[in-house]
This record gives C-alpha cells, sequence and structure tokens, in this order.
C-alpha cells in the first residue's frame, strides 16, 4: 500500500471519529478492556491478544448487575492494521434486562516517526436486549392482591439493532490520549415498539509512565515496565452525565497495585443529583504475555458500600506469540494493563 493511500485511510477513520455521536458498559479496569475503551486499541499488542473481563456490580443488591466481556485482536504488520472481534454480555436488574453484543474491530496505525505513532479504529456489530416480563410485578397485580399475571398485553420481549463507534489514539513510549465515540448510530433500543435511541457517549482517555529506575532506554525498557509509577485518567460524558476515574498504578516485578477514584462531585448535571460513585483498589499479576487483575469498587455514593456490597471486577488477558526470529518491534503503547 502507498503512503498516500495509508494516509487517505487514516484520515478516514479520523473523520468517523470526530463526526460520529454516540449507552454503555461499564468497566472499572478499564484498560484491561482496551478494545471495548477505544477500538482504535485493536492490534495494539505485541502478539494476538485474547482478553476475558467479569464485572459484579453492586453485589448485595437483588437483581445485581453482572457483565461478561471475550475480545480477541491481532496486529497484521503487513497492511499496518489490527483486527479482531469482541462478544459482551450484560444482565441487570431481577426482571433480566438483558444486552448480547457481538462487533468486529478495526484499527490503522500510523507510525509518524521512531518515537511516535497514531491509530484510528472502528467497530461495528449486532445487538439483541430482551427482559423476562415473567420477573417483573405490574400495578394491576398488586391491586388484584398479588395475582399471578398481569393484564397488560405485551408484544415484544426482545429487539435488535446496530451499533457502531470508533476512537482515535495517539501515543509515544511513555504517553498516550485517545478518544472514542460510542453509539453514533443513534440506534433505538427500544422494547415496546416505541422510540428510544441510545445518546452517544463519549470517552477521553490518557496518561503518563514514569520509569523509577532511570533507565529508559530502548535496550532497558523491559526492566523499566518492571519498576513503574503510571498516572492515568478516563473520562465519560453521556447527555448530561459526566464521570471520570482518575488515579496511579504502582508496578514493581511482576506485581501491579492501583487506586483511583470515579466521580466529578462539583459538577452535577441536576442539582439533586450526587455526582460521587466509588474508590477503586487494584492488585494484579503482569508477566510478559499473562495479565491477571482483581479489583474492588467500594461505594462512595449515598447507596453506600454496606447497601450496595460493593463491585468485584477480575480481568485476565493472554498473548499467543508464535517463536519467530527478532525484529524490531514498533512502540508499543505503556498504558496499564489494568
Amino acid at each position: 500500500m502507498s503512503i498516500s493511500k495509508r494516509i487517505y485511510l487514516f484520515i478516514t477513520l479520523v473523520v468517523l471519529a470526530v463526526t460520529g455521536k454516540a449507552q454503555h458498559y461499564q468497566f472499572s479496569q478499564f484498560y484491561a478492556a482496551q478494545t471495548y475503551l477505544n477500538p482504535a486499541f485493536t492490534g495494539a499488542a505485541a502478539c494476538t491478544r485474547m482478553t476475558i473481563n467479569y464485572r459484579n456490580q453492586w453485589s448485595a443488591i437483588p437483581g445485581t448487575f453482572t457483565t461478561y466481556q471475550v475480545a480477541v485482536d491481532h496486529y497484521a504488520k503487513s497492511i499496518n492494521s489490527g483486527v479482531g472481534f469482541q462478544f459482551f454480555t450484560d444482565k441487570a436488574g431481577s426482571g433480566n434486562l438483558k444486552t448480547t453484543q457481538f462487533s468486529a474491530l478495526y484499527a490503522y496505525q500510523l507510525q509518524i516517526n521512531r518515537k511516535f505513532a497514531m491509530r484510528a479504529g472502528f467497530s461495528l456489530g449486532g445487538v439483541q436486549r430482551s427482559i423476562d416480563y415473567s420477573a417483573l410485578v405490574f400495578g394491576d397485580q398488586i391491586a388484584r392482591g398479588g395475582a399471578a399475571s398481569s393484564v397488560e398485553s405485551i408484544n415484544n420481549v426482545k429487539t435488535t439493532y446496530l451499533d457502531a463507534s470508533t476512537g482515535l489514539l495517539a501515543y509515544s513510549e511513555n504517553s498516550w490520549a485517545g478518544f472514542s465515540i460510542n453509539h453514533f448510530t443513534r440506534p433505538n433500543q427500544s422494547l415496546i415498539e416505541e422510540s428510544s435511541k441510545l445518546p452517544g457517549d463519549f470517552k477521553f482517555h490518557g496518561g503518563h509512565k514514569f520509569i523509577l529506575d532511570g533507565d529508559d532506554s530502548e535496550s532497558g525498557r523491559k526492566n523499566a515496565e518492571k519498576n513503574s509509577i503510571t498516572a492515568a485518567f478516563n473520562y465519560k460524558k453521556q447527555q448530561k452525565f459526566n464521570q471520570i476515574d482518575i488515579g496511579l498504578y504502582y508496578s514493581r516485578n511482576l506485581f501491579v497495585v492501583g487506586m483511583w477514584y470515579r466521580g466529578i462531585p462539583l459538577w452535577r448535571p441536576y442539582t439533586w443529583y450526587q455526582n460521587n460513585d466509588a474508590l477503586v483498589f487494584l492488585v494484579g499479576l503482569s508477566a510478559d504475555k499473562l495479565n491477571i487483575g482483581y479489583s474492588y469498587d467500594y461505594t462512595i455514593s449515598k447507596l453506600s458500600n454496606v447497601r450496595s456490597g460493593g463491585t468485584h471486577e477480575i480481568s485476565l488477558s493472554y498473548q499467543f506469540c508464535p517463536k519467530k526470529k527478532k525484529k524490531k518491534r514498533p512502540i508499543l503503547i505503556s498504558c496499564p494493563k489494568f
């Protein structure tokens, strides 16, 4: 592919990222679900990568919120592109409101020079939402002394639609910044034959890795990764609602610990809304190919941690690296693995 064609493809994906308009699942370990955070991360690992994420939100509340994700992505050097797919399933509430999604992923990498690169990505897939109406209790059932069924006429129990997201990422050896936009197709997610369009979901994320041993040369990168502090953030906005995750990770050899805050207490979309969510604590194991992380969200909103039971999240990623002759590798994004 010629240089002009490469630049044209990159600009096309950037335009999608800028002009798109984007409901989303939430992971506290947002960098452990990179392709969901931003499709521009597709193929950003050194080898073929598989990631698995599990989230159990507010575990003490009946009808808890649970989310699963499985993603596989691969970088094809011959076309400077990352390809992959991701699968989500999310269940919320006592009525088992369930969302299932399968998406294809693509990202194009543009190497600006030896120390700086950019990526633009895109995802497209099908979504199915459904609800178990038999698990719900309607007003007429209560009025009739706890009747077993409702007199309401219910036609649809599920709906399907296409959904898409796009994003842009710029990075050097120790810093990165990116943004993504979900649901710019504004799909109708209504289960009752009415209009309920998903509003746009915007994310802006970035950070910097501070090397602690003072060796930031190319030959010392592997050791440097094992002793560092990383500052990172992820800002999210959807209509009037906004939130930020901001905190620090400390890496020492194979072990990683982290702590961050979620919420923006001084920025409220409504006067009654307390934009104060949780403190997140993480412990993780990060080897060359394998990463395992566990995090706990301590609820600090009015819901309180005693009532919510907090939130548990587990992440697992593994890179499949075939044995080949050593070649000069591209710049790898230095963001955390969790």
